[in-house]
């Protein structure tokens, strides 16, 4: 009975909705401190001095960190500019920048001596917008940086700006651009706007650390416990061997749980205390602590008078706000992406990310393709109206065919792009529309879009362990963290139908950088398709070694026996796996230990230094009512389309889909960080409004197509991005097919709407 393709219940679901999973925010140490922040009002400051006397003498007061405290080896971290201190030192660059941290006996006597520290600022000029930032003679954000090398260890062209506030620019191009606009016999250009969001996990930002000795051993919610235990490695002064990072059960991250947040503070004012030390955010400060960064995109696009795509120059700047993070690969991503998935044969991007004095923007589901895909399939239904031409047939017209070219060099389209469009079109009534329908004020439309990204990541080295123990039972232990993904799931599955026993016989083991293979990070639908390589052949090298047990026990050839249900069987001879590895290895209760390694291999002709792993689709179609007396903006029915190459567990599949989607929703319709003079006055769930189920279409439809080009288990692909590329460009596209008025920046807010239906 074969494991794959059934919806086995995710093995974390009952700990999680009964309350008995442990996170980190859950743990409790003997003698353990929690710590508290105090952040900076400003947005742009000089730290000339601190005194933290009061908050030192307060009674429960184990420590407080502030410049002057803090002994490390560095104060600099980042994944790619070295750009972030632990604890400001000398600046801070933007309100809520951290500038101390307290250690107490009670989480509310930490808050107290917090609000007690004495800070003298000196208010320094600041920006706050993309343009703003990029003024000549605009206040610079960082006077140097500490940049990782030119290239941030890819390919591709990067472009260094001393001197300025640009982090990173991208530079891709193939064909020659000019010679296309010259060879065109039209050109259409267009600016669009995406909003900033904040990810919103469940779970906010929480570590436990614990100095002992020379070992700092840290609890916590992260995406990247591998590159979090490099960083504090170095900041510390330690071996990698000193650092441990035990990752408990995660509540969500989308991207926000990448890279260091609170393990910096919490590890200090554990060497400081002697004690282990809670650092957990609450949601306010998760708001404060990263978003995904907000776009201006200017596409300029030449074509034929048949609708055929000659040129496209595309200038693409993300708000990357105080701190890197983790923008520049935003941003590269966004840069290679931001032509869409059609054929042009001339094409030029600059793709920039921006410092200003606002919080850090970082990973974001579906990395800078939420932007870049708002911009692409606005300017193309742009495009088709200009010309007079059927939207969905000047798609076709110019997607890319399976097999083709997406830039020289790198992975071929692996699935078929015009099926998908096809597919929606169909499902939403697109031959069948009828133009506007009217009721009173109320206005329907529909619209579609189309979007790819490059899935997998890049440079991302997988590797996974299979252990068959004394009993027969399975342990797999692998390096990608299960962030509601149900990864862990569909890993068992992976394992149980390579080793031909039942799912229950498998376990997954905890995630403890000590004894877990290594891992870059669970990102960029990279679990399923990648570490899930590194999983299949774990489970094979573990069966080979296996069936070579069984054929010596049975006396058998190798290839006499086969493996069946928790059996080993040959002939009329069966043995349970117990019994094999029992006989095998008789007293002295040995292992069978498999391994397995999987890695894209790097090739520096290709725009990002490695080939895509795969390529990842989302193409929506949404119906919506407007009414056009109040622009409020109500989705009637949306389908979601993806390819998963192969479906392990199509249920979670299914799940993936949708909640991608209702993320798209948010950002399409109200999602959006509000700033005046610097300040964040939304970082709230009271302000900040979020998708709520009554925000829902009453037709919802996750269509999932297997293509099987995936280069993950049995031909399957990542998932949980492409469904949230395409919903604003849609939702878009259906409003001014319902009111004529075409809107070039998102949310849709009814003030907005309602404006541009009145103002044209």
């Amino acid at each position: 009975m074969t494991a794959i393709g059934v919806n086995l219940p995710r093995i974390d679901g009952m700990g999680k909705v009964s309350g008995q999973a442990v996170y980190a925010g859950d743990l409790r140490l003997p003698g353990m401190a929690f710590a508290k922040i105090l952040r900076s009002p400003l947005p742009h400051g000089r730290i000339r001095r601190i005194d933290a006397s009061r908050a030192s003498a307060l009674p429960g007061v184990l420590a407080v960190l502030t410049r002057d405290t803090i002994k490390v080896a560095a104060n600099s971290f980042g994944a790619y500019v070295r750009d972030q201190q632990i604890i400001a030192t000398d600046k801070v660059r933007y309100a809520g920048d951290m500038v101390a941290a307290v250690a107490a006996t009670h989480p509310s006597i930490a808050a107290e001596a917090a609000a007690l520290i004495d800070v003298d600022y000196e208010e320094l000029p600041a920006v706050f917008t993309i343009d703003d930032a990029l003024k000549a003679g605009a206040p610079l954000v960082h006077e140097k940086l500490d940049r990782r090398d030119p290239g941030y260890g890819r390919g591709g062209s990067h472009i260094i700006h001393d001197a300025s506030n640009i982090c990173l620019h991208f530079r891709h191009q193939r064909g020659d651009v000019d010679a296309g606009f010259k060879d065109s016999e039209l050109i259409f250009e267009d600016t669009f706007y995406f909003p900033s969001a904040q990810h919103y996990p469940m779970e906010p930002h929480v570590c436990v650390a614990h100095f002992e000795g020379e070992v700092l051993t840290v609890w916590s919610a992260t995406q990247s416990p591998f590159p979090v235990r490099q960083e504090l490695a170095r900041l510390f002064g330690l071996p990698f061997s000193a650092v441990r990072v035990i990752v408990p059960a995660v509540g969500g991250g989308y991207g926000a749980k990448s890279g260091i947040k609170t393990e910096g503070i919490a590890a200090c004012l554990s060497q400081m205390t002697g004690r282990p030390v809670k650092l957990a955010f609450g949601a306010d400060e998760t708001f404060k602590t990263i978003c995904q960064p907000r776009a201006k995109m200017t596409l300029k696009t030449g074509v034929k008078k048949d609708g055929t795509f000659v040129a496209r120059h595309c200038e693409i700047f993300l708000d990357g706000g105080a701190y890197a993070n983790s923008g520049p690969s935003v941003t590269e991503k966004a840069g290679y992406r931001a032509h869409g998935p059609y054929r042009i044969p001339h094409l030029l991007t600059n793709a920039y990310s921006v410092y200003t004095n606002t919080v850090p923007g970082g990973a974001f589901r579906g990395f800078g393709g939420p932007q870049v895909a708002y911009a692409y399939e606005t300017h193309m239904d742009m495009i088709a109206e200009r010309m007079g031409l059927d939207p969905f047939e000047l798609r076709m017209k110019n997607l890319l065919e399976r097999g083709e070219s997406f830039s020289p060099g790198d992975t071929p389209i692996d699935c078929d792009l015009k099926e998908g469009l096809k597919s929606i079109a169909q499902a939403i009534g697109w031959d069948s529309r009828g133009g506007e329908v009217t009721t009173g004020a109320k206005r329907r439309g529909i619209g579609i879009a189309t979007a790819m990204k490059d899935g997998g990541g890049t440079n991302k080295p997988a590797n996974a362990s299979v252990k068959i123990f004394f009993d027969g039972s399975a342990l797999l232990s692998t390096g990608s963290v299960e962030v509601g993904q149900g990864m862990r799931t569909a890993f068992t599955q992976v394992v149980a139908e390579e080793l031909s026993m039942p799912t229950a016989q498998v376990r997954v083991a905890a995630l403890d950088t000590h004894y877990t293979p290594f891992d870059k990070g669970t990102n960029a639908s990279s679990a399923t398709s990648i570490m899930g390589q590194a999983v299949l052949k774990a489970a094979r090298d573990a069966r080979r070694q296996l069936l070579e047990a069984a054929a010596a026990v049975l006396k058998a050839p190798a290839d006499a026996v086969r493996l069946e249900d928790g059996m080993a069987i040959c002939g009329e001879q069966r043995l349970s796996f117990r019994e094999v590895m029992q006989r095998h290895f008789k007293e002295s209760e040995g292992e069978i230990w498999g391994r397995g390694y999987f890695k894209i291999e790097k090739d520096n002709n290709v725009p990002l230094g490695f080939p895509s792993p795969f390529w990842e689709i989302g193409f929506g179609a949404a119906e919506v009512e407007v009414d056009i007396e109040t622009g409020a903006v109500k989705l009637l029915r949306y389908i979601s389309l993806t390819d998963a190459g192969k479906m392990i567990n199509p249920m979670q599949c299914e799940a993936q889909d949708e909640g991608a989607a209702v993320f798209g929703l948010g950002q399409a319709l109200f999602e959006d960080l509000a700033y005046q003079d610097g300040q964040l006055i939304n970082g709230s769930l009271i302000d900040y409004c979020l998708p709520r189920f009554t925000d829902l279409p009453s037709d919802f439809t996750t269509m999932i197509m297997e293509g099987g080009g995936g280069p993950g288990p049995y031909g399957a692909k990542g998932m949980g991005e492409g469904g949230i590329l395409p919903v604003a460009p849609a939702i878009g596209n259906a409003v001014f097919a319902a009111t004529g008025a075409r809107l070039q920046a998102v949310p849709l807010t009814p003030e907005m709407v309602w404006r541009k239906i009145e103002n044209g």
